[in-house]
Parts: C-alpha cells; sequence; structure tokens
C-alpha cells in the first residue's frame, strides 16, 4: 500500500486492487475565512483516474470541502463511490447529489467492510468518534493505515479499534492547534493546549502499537488579523517528529506530493527542510476585520433564539445565564439570555465575558455551526463566567449536531437510534468541551 500526501488532511490511499482519496481541500480560505492552506497541496489531478473512492470523515469544510469536491470532472463524480459514515448522511449524500456524485456508500461503526466481492478485496473500517468525527482504517492483505484525522480517540477506544483491525502499521493524526476556546491571557493557555496535543499523538500511537506516525491535518494557518496570534503557538511538524522521538516512536513527516510505501523507512529530512522554508508568521497574508450593522446581528439572534426555545425545554435554558459581548469594531457592548427577550445594548463600561469582533459574532449567531465555527477560527476572547459560556457552547454543539432535547424530537426511532451507537462518544465530547471549551 502507498500512501500519497496531496496537503493538510488530504491523501490518496494506493492500494492494491484500487484508490480511496480522503478529506480533499485543495483551495481556497475557510471556517469564515479564518483558515488558509499552508503549504499548498499538490495534486496531480490524472491521480482521479486511478480513484475509486472518496471518504470524508466528518462536514468540517477542511475535510468535507464542496468546492474542491464540485471542481472535480462530471465523469469522475459520476463514476466514483462517496464513502461516509451511517450518521448524518442523508444530508451530506443530498448535497452531493446537487453537484453531480451519483454513487454513495455508508460505513456502519466498528464493522470491517469490504469494497468488493474479491476474496482479496481491500477493506475499510469506520470508526465512529463523538458527534460528528470519523476515523478510517484502510485494510490491505497484510497492512493496515488508520487516518485519525481529528478524531478524539481515547487510549481505551484504542484498544477496541485494535480488537477489530488485528494490527495498525501507519498513523495519520493530527498534531496542531485547530482551534482555541479564547481563555487569556493566551500567551499561557496556547503553548499549553498545543503540548497537550503532541501528548495525544503520542499516546495514541503507542496505544495502536503503530509502526510509525504521519503527522498532518494541521497544514494551515489562521489567517484573519483577529486570530493571527495563534500562530505563534503552533506545533510544526518537526516539533511533532522531535516529540516522537524523544519517545522512541517512529515519524514519517511528508510534504505535498511525497509518498510512503507501507513498511519502507523513509528520511523525513528532505520533508522538514521544506517545511522549514514556508513563510514566517509575519510574512504571510492576512485578512483584515470586516464588520457587521447592528440591525444584522439583532436579526441573527432573534431567529437562533427562537429556534433554540423550540428545541429545548425552557427549563434548561433557564439553568443558562446571561451573556455579556463586546463588540470592539463597533464600540458596543450586547447582553443576550436564550430564556428571555432579545438580544440588547448595554453600557460599555459592563465588564463583559467575551470579546468577538462583529462579523464573527453574526456568523456565529446565524448558522448552526456558527458559534463551533468561532472556537475553530479562535476568534475570539473569553474574559470570565467560564463555565457558563462552556455549557453555552456545548448546547450550540448538540444543535448543530441535530440532538434536540424536548420528548418530541428526542424520543423518535431515528434520534433513539443514534444514541444507542453514538452516546458513549457524544458524552465523552462533551465532557471534552466542558473541560476546554475547544
Amino acid at each position: 500500500m502507498k500512501i500519497h500526501f496531496v496537503g493538510h488532511a488530504c491523501i490518496v490511499a494506493e492500494c492494491p486492487d484500487t484508490s480511496i482519496l480522503m478529506d480533499p481541500w485543495l483551495f481556497g480560505k475557510i471556517f469564515n475565512d479564518s483558515w488558509s492552506l499552508l503549504p499548498e497541496p499538490k495534486f496531480d489531478q490524472a491521480m482521479l483516474d486511478k480513484v475509486d473512492y472518496i471518504w470524508l470523515s466528518h462536514e468540517h469544510p477542511d475535510h468535507c470541502h464542496f468546492p474542491t469536491l464540485d471542481s472535480f470532472p462530471a465523469e469522475f463524480k459520476a463514476r466514483v463511490t462517496v464513502l461516509f459514515q451511517d450518521r448524518d448522511y442523508t444530508k451530506v449524500f443530498g448535497a452531493l447529489r446537487k453537484i453531480g456524485y451519483q454513487r454513495f456508500k455508508r460505513l456502519p461503526h466498528r464493522v470491517v467492510v469490504p469494497l468488493s466481492d474479491k476474496p482479496d478485496a481491500t477493506k475499510v473500517y469506520c470508526y465512529h468518534a463523538g458527534l460528528m468525527d470519523s476515523a478510517l482504517a484502510v485494510l490491505g492483505q497484510w497492512q493496515v493505515v488508520f487516518n485519525a484525522n481529528d478524531a478524539r480517540i481515547s487510549a481505551g477506544e484504542c484498544k477496541g479499534i485494535l480488537a477489530d483491525v488485528g494490527h495498525v502499521d501507519v498513523l495519520l493524526n493530527q498534531f496542531s492547534l485547530a482551534a482555541y476556546a479564547g481563555f487569556e491571557p493566551h500567551e499561557k493557555y496556547l503553548p499549553q493546549r498545543a503540548k497537550q496535543i503532541l501528548e495525544n499523538v503520542s499516546s495514541v500511537h503507542r496505544a495502536l502499537d503503530v509502526k510509525v506516525t504521519i503527522p498532518f491535518a494541521s497544514f494551515m494557518y489562521f489567517s484573519s488579523l483577529d486570530n493571527k496570534y495563534v500562530n505563534n503557538f503552533v506545533n510544526s511538524a518537526r516539533d511533532a517528529a522531535s516529540y516522537l522521538t524523544r519517545h522512541d516512536q517512529r515519524a514519517a513527516v511528508l510534504y505535498p506530493g511525497d509518498t510512503l510505501e507501507v513498511g519502507v523507512e523513509r528520511d523525513s529530512s528532505r520533508a522538514l527542510a521544506q517545511f522549514d522554508q514556508l513563510p514566517g508568521v509575519d510574512e504571510r497574508t492576512y485578512d483584515p476585520i470586516e464588520s457587521k450593522t447592528m440591525p444584522e446581528i439583532v436579526a441573527a439572534y432573534a431567529t437562533l433564539a427562537a429556534h433554540m426555545r423550540d428545541k429545548y425545554s425552557m427549563v434548561l435554558l433557564r439553568m443558562l445565564h446571561r451573556v455579556t459581548i463586546r463588540i470592539p469594531d463597533l464600540d458596543k457592548t450586547v447582553a443576550f439570555r436564550l430564556a428571555e427577550g432579545g438580544l440588547v445594548e448595554i453600557d460599555n463600561s459592563t465588564e463583559p465575558d467575551l470579546v468577538i469582533n462583529s462579523q464573527p459574532l453574526w456568523f456565529g449567531l446565524k448558522f448552526p455551526f456558527g458559534f463551533q465555527t468561532l472556537g475553530v477560527s479562535a476568534r475570539f476572547k473569553l474574559l470570565r463566567n467560564f463555565s457558563n459560556w462552556k455549557f453555552h457552547r456545548i448546547l450550540f454543539s448538540l444543535n448543530n449536531g441535530g440532538i434536540f432535547l424536548r420528548p418530541k424530537y428526542l424520543l423518535t426511532a431515528e434520534m433513539l437510534s443514534y444514541v444507542r451507537t453514538r452516546l458513549g462518544g457524544g458524552l465523552r465530547q462533551s465532557i471534552h468541551y466542558y473541560r476546554t471549551s475547544l
């Protein structure tokens, strides 16, 4: 088996009988124009002739990037089969049909699925993680590659994965900052978070007993003026490789366009040198801060609050306290409480819980995924009342995942099936949100 690294979280797994393109994001900015690719991906369009499957790990745009998916030739879109976890597949498959994709295959949780009827066919194994993420193992006759990407997998989960797939030769894992909770001072918290991520990479390497880890899914930079600061604290590919080496674990660093043949030793020095030559933090391009008006923000909040009061009981919403937000670019301070009225302006002398510019605040209120995007984009500061905001984040995350806690929405066949298959992962992820607000 060969692994062709394209860029960020995108690879092509080339097997003797088939090839799988994974999580293609090849151009453009994402997460409310807050992330940019670095380095640029390198993809040979001729490789599409060999690709029979596209696997999309989850709906975040650095993994399921619709402009990239739409850019592929019509013939390819008609021929290729899209692989996706069998939770929330209807929305994803429906959107892909609209841009020309015709063939789809749902992957159940923790089931090894042959990709053809041949006795020696390549198999895949999807592990559903938390409320949204998934990981994929590709099983050849003798080799297993496990793409963990963004999935937060614990050592205990690794035991179950090994019981299912037997062994893992190569692990691909995210290695750097991909969100921030906004805690201040960030100079204190961001280095801690970056270190935690490297510790997790090493822990999963150890728990899966892999031969080599490929650090990936972190080849981007925070590209707005109000999140530029995060770039000073990210882990580099060299940081990830060095950390693994210090813990007697092998790393294989790939630069876009590189290929690793599973089971063959690889020298990472050339790829590391290429990463070292990339533009520094102050040499990159950053977008100015866009503004929205107060009427736009108030209208977005009104729609969100009405939705939340319909989907969640007032008993639950009353447990959430008031949130106060300073909007620097408008020189205003606002407050809201979901169980009560609208979003209102208050005196600027009020000490805020959060500091958010108007456009990312509007975006957070406007879209079901907006506050998750706010955390991923790191375009806010959290100054006080941490627990109250953590519970808001958990509730907004449940809402985005379609987990509505009124009985008429919760006690349905589809929702009960979801709870049965993914409750454990959802609880783990919710606990993680509570502890870190990431």
